[in-house]
């Protein structure tokens, strides 16, 4: 109680120094909250908009290329040529989700035919990919009903759904009639259902939704899918994750990770830029806290002495500083909090709102990292203070008492 006393005391009788001291906390945690709020707002858009519109995990079937006929003497009788229309298909599908379901990181399982193809609309041809998918389990890969602009998310019977580019260049909406015809050469007609955006143009110009059925009738794959599509947990343990799922099936298993190695580099340059801007500043706030204690070490120095004079243990002295730091922290950080947290929600949204157009940009506040702010205040506060309070416990009473 009595290092607390004289703390509070110290504190309050610190008069405009103490206001600049606190002054200083709060704006690096202020400038520590809107950074971070903005980055990680940033990287969370970007991974929602990216990696939100693939498989974070793909599961495909182990294609084994053929062998060129050969006779005993060596002579070759036919070479392989390849077409590039060759379509990967998996059997045992059914099976495999089964086994992949019941894993605890993935969340959500889907089958997909994939096939490649045309969309003719009058004089306009387009090429396309169809993408035969299960509505109810893909909706947990992709949110495509979430992101429609026009009509249902259906694709019973002959309807389809189609990206707003794709729309755009057939000139067709919802209700249109698209007439299609697969790399094998089958031709089926469709129905427009509904009108997506994903948020990615390549995804708006080029996919092709349609069921599971019609998809495999396309790509004469009746029976098959093209591979199974999963979403997990976490997403940067997806290649934990892949190596897991490959080992459990004996299937060739991909993650995002290792199919978009550039955007991992930058997002990991993102999160390598976001750490040491929070860490100069924080190393900044605790200097400012420093060099102010140290201040009033000199400026209390005849105090200290008669303290220690009057019997103060050395602890005691210590335990001044470390509170004075730990209220400066403490108080400095709760402002800055307040200050960050609404600066960065007057120029910003949440990242759902920035994805729908209604905020500039995309601002991520949480509560660990709001305590990631004060703690890391409170730590350095709490630091700062062991210099200046080291050099009080060498006070010579006798000394500072005769000369000041």
């Amino acid at each position: 109680m009595f290092a607390w006393q004289l703390a509070w005391r110290y504190f309050r009788a610190g008069g405009v120094q103490t206001i600049l001291t606190l002054s200083g906390v709060a704006v690096g945690v202020t400038v520590y909250i809107f950074v971070s709020s903005l980055i990680d707002g940033l990287q969370v858009s970007l991974i929602d908009r990216v990696i939100g519109n693939i498989s974070q995990v793909t599961i495909e079937p182990l294609e084994r290329d053929p062998k060129p006929i050969e006779t005993p003497n060596g002579k070759t009788l036919a070479q392989i040529l390849r077409s590039g229309l060759r379509e990967s298909k998996m059997a045992d599908w059914k099976q495999v989700m089964a086994a992949v379901d019941v894993e605890p990181d993935v969340v959500a399982v889907s089958p997909i035919v994939t096939v490649s193809g045309f969309a003719i609309k009058g004089q306009q041809t387009k090429p396309i990919t169809f993408r035969g998918i299960d509505p109810v389990r893909y909706s947990r890969i992709l949110d495509l009903e979430g992101r429609l602009k026009e009509g249902v998310y259906d694709v019973s019977g002959q309807r389809c759904l189609i990206g707003i580019e794709l729309a755009k260049d057939l000139g067709v909406g919802v209700g249109g009639i698209i007439r299609t015809r697969s790399a094998k050469n089958v031709e089926l007609t469709y129905s427009v259902a509904g009108i997506f955006d994903a948020g990615v143009a390549e995804v708006n110009a080029r996919s092709f939704y349609v069921s599971i059925p019609n998809a495999q009738r396309a790509g004469d794959l009746v029976g098959y899918i093209s591979a199974i599509e999963t979403k997990i947990s976490r997403v940067f343990d997806a290649n934990k994750v892949a190596d897991k799922l490959a080992a459990k099936t004996g299937l060739k298993v991909d993650s995002w990770m290792r199919q978009n190695k550039e955007f991992l580099t930058g997002l990991q340059g993102q999160s390598g830029s976001s750490n040491m801007i929070k860490t100069f500043v924080m190393v900044s706030v605790a200097f400012g806290i420093a060099s102010v204690l140290a201040v009033t070490v000199v400026q209390r120095s005849r105090e200290i002495g008669i303290l220690k004079s009057m019997g103060a243990r050395t602890s005691q002295i210590i335990w001044i500083f470390v509170l004075l730091g730990l209220m400066v922290g403490l108080i400095g950080s709760t402002v800055g909090v307040a200050v960050g947290s609404g600066l960065s929600l007057s120029v910003g949204g949440t990242p759902d709102d920035y994805r729908l157009g209604k905020a500039i940009f995309p601002i991520l506040i949480t509560p660990t990292l709001i305590a990631q702010a004060v703690m890391t205040s409170v730590v350095m506060g709490v630091l700062a203070a062991i210099a200046p309070a080291r050099r009080a416990t060498r006070v010579n009473p006798v000394e500072v008492i005769r000369y000041g």
